[in-house]
């Protein structure tokens, strides 16, 4: 199955979430079996991937982690995500507290 990268934004308020992995940013390498990428993840942003982003999309369920620069974490408009973009799942019962 394939995830859109079209139509994605931010979750706001979720700055106060903890996971057991330590941060978000480690939550996703963790569950994405892959190294931490050099640049942010949002279409058009070449600045260095700082932390684990919360986003969504309405037509896909669930909210996502991804890797992200401090800048397009802070984005209240809808964004697409690089195509090559790997989406770790921010559900804790489904990942780090299964």
């Amino acid at each position: 199955m394939s995830i859109t990268a079209k139509g994605w934004k931010n979750k706001s308020g979720t700055g106060e979430r903890s996971c057991r992995c330590g941060s978000w940013k480690q939550h996703w390498i963790n569950y994405s079996n892959e190294a931490w990428p050099d640049t942010c993840t949002i279409n058009g942003c070449h600045n260095k991937a700082t932390l684990g982003a919360h986003v969504y999309n309405s037509k896909v369920e669930g909210e996502y982690i991804i890797p992200a620069c401090d800048s397009c974490n802070k984005l209240s408009c809808e964004f697409d995500l690089k195509t090559d973009t790997i989406l770790v799942s921010a559900n804790k019962s489904k990942t780090c507290e299964a």
